[in-house]
């Protein structure tokens, strides 16, 4: 929903067309399932927010998805749940710093994408170490 608003972060529920793609994801694993690409030992990630939470249990293979907190998206502390319009308007200053240097600019109270990439690297690891399937649901 806050991507159709054109909000930052948050924690939403699907759109109907979310809904649609989750239904269809579950369609495409059940085909990777009946094909052997994925089985019980199939590790399967989710971050702890809503609409991760709704795609991933649409998703029936028989392996219970593990919702990490790490795979959360980026903090972005007091601007969470405004619109960039509205990020422009109370916090110009930042908004122009954002639009200068997206990697580096650390939201007020927040993260920055350099922060973000140093909270997954973890899950990262685990996924390469992993000899079996792995799923990640993940919503931007």
């Amino acid at each position: 929903m806050y991507n159709h608003e054109d909000r930052i972060g948050g924690d939403p529920d699907l759109t109907e067309r979310g809904y649609a793609y989750a239904k269809k994801l579950n369609t495409f694993f059940q085909g990777e399932l009946k094909a052997g690409k994925i089985n019980r030992n199939t590790k399967f990630f989710t971050s702890t927010l809503k609409r991760a939470l709704i795609t991933s249990n649409h998703v029936q293979i028989g392996v219970k998805p593990l919702s990490v907190k790490i795979l959360d998206e980026i903090n972005a502390g007091i601007c969470d749940g405004l619109t960039y319009a509205e990020l422009d308007e109370k916090y110009p200053l930042d908004a122009k710093e954002r639009k200068t240097d997206k990697l580096r600019y650390r939201y007020p109270r927040g993260e920055s994408y350099l922060d973000l990439i140093h909270r997954v690297e973890p899950i990262l690891f685990e996924i390469e170490r992993s000899r079996d399937p792995v799923i990640v649901v993940k919503w931007f």
